[in-house]
């Protein structure tokens, strides 16, 4: 299927190319008198034009593309309402509730054919526009290849969350060889109100939201929560670095692989999944992996057990068959290879090989699985990560302690 959409893509683009301005492609006869955009975030965009001509103008038409990660040159057109005229004012407005939000920074490229009765055209230049949330006052520090925003908590708050991004990346590159290859860019928000309220229909439990096609993550984080912070953080960057170096128009990687990747780079597990991953070794109900490639389910127990035994996964390759050979594996899937064909290449074994070799090591307590920490006897917070749409929302469960000390 991605075949086809890249190849449709490419298509696309030869025969419609000619519309993407490289110059100011106009007759003397048309021009641009006001030519203003403004921003609602995070619900619109509003495009506004003047112009004005020598004869009527007759059609003045809108085109944007979105810079983010794609493997087709796509664009919008809009045909703007216009009473033909010497002198005429239109303008458009972008309804992200219909199309789907963008996350801050997003920039967007944009410009204008202006045709007038006698047939000159005029192409405007392009503009670019940066999508950016003013509600807040921002703060930013960089490193690397990683740039925090945040608005709410001192300098040293931002440089314990970077500090611990930045190890995580030395982590991830020792054990599996990833390291990012483009910029990635992290916004804070103080809480998962404020969160919320730059996304577009957010589900009320959303705590954080990666948008994969950008490179961005954005996160609600308090200062008297930051430890939860730093892991969601390794969490969303792992997927960002794998998504980079695995990136292709063919095929997608298996969700354990995905997933345990970012299970991995955060350290042990937390005791919730252990004690689900021990319930299920206990009770032969251990998920296959080859279910496992697909999404996982809704169910909140089955989830978490999902996300425990990705940990596991990958645990028992890198360990198992050493950082190397891991990397390979990363690699060959980033040429478009299929499950079977990938592990079959780098180890010799499919799925369903590795679904047996894999659960009698856990079976005989060859992989390490004990929890990172105790889970406290007070409300906490515990995190799952579902890859929603091409990027991942952060989903938070609140487990109160009868429950939690039920689990223990």
């Amino acid at each position: 299927m991605k075949r086809h959409l890249l190849a449709l893509g490419l298509m696309l683009g030869m025969l419609l190319g000619g519309l993407f301005p490289v110059s100011l492609s106009a007759q003397s006869s048309i021009s641009i008198d006001r030519n203003n955009t403004s921003i609602t975030f995070p619900s619109s965009i509003g495009f506004s034009i003047t112009a004005s001509s020598t004869s009527n103008i007759t059609d003045i038409r809108l085109y944007y593309t979105v810079e983010r990660k794609s493997f087709a040159q796509i664009y919008s057109e809009f045909v703007l309402e216009v009473t033909p005229a010497l002198s005429v004012s239109a303008s458009y407005s972008w309804d992200m509730r219909y199309t789907g939000g963008m996350p801050p920074g997003a920039r967007v490229n944009y410009w204008y054919r202006i045709t007038n009765e006698d047939g000159d055209i005029l192409i405007s230049p392009i503009q670019t526009l940066v999508y950016n949330d003013t509600r807040f006052d921002w703060q930013s520090i960089s490193e690397g290849m990683l740039e925090i925003y945040w608005y709410e908590g001192d300098q040293a708050f931002a440089e314990e969350l970077m500090e611990s991004a930045q190890a995580a990346l030395v982590r991830l590159a020792a054990d599996t060889g990833a390291e990012l290859k483009d910029k990635v860019t992290l916004y804070i928000y103080a809480n998962s109100s404020d969160l919320q309220s730059a996304m577009v229909f957010p589900a009320e439990w959303t705590g954080g939201v990666a948008y994969t096609d950008f490179n961005v993550i954005a996160i609600g984080i308090a200062s008297y929560d930051i430890d939860w912070g730093k892991r969601a953080i390794t969490h969303e960057l792992a997927h960002k670095v794998t998504g980079q170096i695995t990136s292709n128009p063919y095929g997608d990687l298996p969700v354990w692989l995905n997933e345990g990747i970012s299970m991995y780079a955060e350290g042990n597990l937390e005791a919730v999944y252990v004690n689900y991953l021990i319930w299920a070794i206990n009770q032969d109900k251990l998920i296959s992996v080859q279910s496992l490639c697909s999404p996982f389910s809704a169910n909140s127990a089955d989830a978490y057990l999902s996300y425990a035994e990705s940990f596991t996964l990958v645990n028992y390759l890198i360990t198992n068959y050493g950082s190397e050979k891991f990397s390979d594996l990363l690699e060959t899937f980033s040429h478009g290879a299929g499950y079977d064909e990938a592990l079959l290449a780098v180890y010799g074994f499919d799925i369903q090989g590795l679904n047996t070799k894999w659960q009698a090591a856990l079976k005989d307590g060859t992989i390490e699985i004990q929890p990172v920490r105790a889970i406290m006897l007070t409300p906490g917070l515990v995190v799952l990560f579902t890859i929603v749409g091409g990027g991942s929302i952060i989903t938070a469960f609140w487990l109160w302690s009868s429950r939690v000390a039920s689990r223990t």
